[in-house]
């Protein structure tokens, strides 16, 4: 399930009504979505460990594929205007919590950037996809005896001999994620909107002041 930032605007004057401020709305939902990507762009605190941040080989949260980023979306309709993505992984990621392995398997994850190197190679974005496409290429697989790394065992080169074996993946029973929101409103945000919609009334209320005096 994705996540939504909204904003519905307290009614502003008697004298305007929600469709009058159409256009407002749209301009309000856009800033919203721009908003939404400088805080990915700026970085959402807390910072990636160290794991994380090697096997995206950068430091920037949120960041890695772009996925997320480019999945936000702006939409308004009447008196609403909000910026919302509907990648699934989008709501741990801004609300944090916990990820957990069902039916008694174990989460996967990358032990380093040789590891998406090696997706990126074969096109293989599960762990089991590209295992076999490893596999189909001469490499040999082993646990370690704690069963918690997934080591690959390079094939074998003109020597006959193989290479040094690599932690492919790290299997956990569960992993933490904490909370980074991208999607919300600050005061700042706040009162640039307000600003939008307090310009548009004011335009509008004289448009009606100069009809009637018409």
């Amino acid at each position: 399930m994705g996540v939504r930032v909204l904003h519905v605007p307290a009614k502003l004057s008697g004298a305007v009504d929600s469709g009058n401020l159409s256009e407002s709305m749209k301009r309000a939902a856009a800033f919203l979505k721009s908003s939404a990507l400088g805080k990915i762009a700026s970085g959402v605190p807390p910072p990636n460990a160290p794991l994380t941040a090697a096997v995206k080989k950068g430091t920037k949260t949120l960041q890695d594929r772009g996925i997320l980023r480019n999945s936000i979306a702006s939409r308004s309709a009447e008196a609403r205007a909000e910026a919302s993505t509907n990648v699934k992984y989008a709501r741990i990621q801004q609300e944090g919590g916990t990820v957990k392995a069902q039916g008694g398997k174990k989460l996967w994850i990358p032990a380093g950037a040789k590891t998406r190197e090696l997706q990126r190679k074969y096109m293989a974005a599960k762990p089991g996809d590209l295992i076999n496409e490893m596999r189909k290429h001469g490499y040999v697989f082993a646990k370690s005896k704690s069963g918690r790394v997934f080591y690959a065992i390079p094939p074998e080169g003109k020597n006959g001999k193989r290479g040094t074996p690599f932690a492919l993946f790290i299997l956990k029973d569960s992993v933490e994620i904490p909370a980074r929101p991208f999607l919300y409103i600050s005061e700042e945000d706040e009162r640039f909107i307000m600003g939008i919609f307090d310009g548009a009334v004011t335009e509008k209320i004289q448009e009606r002041i100069d009809r009637n005096d018409s």
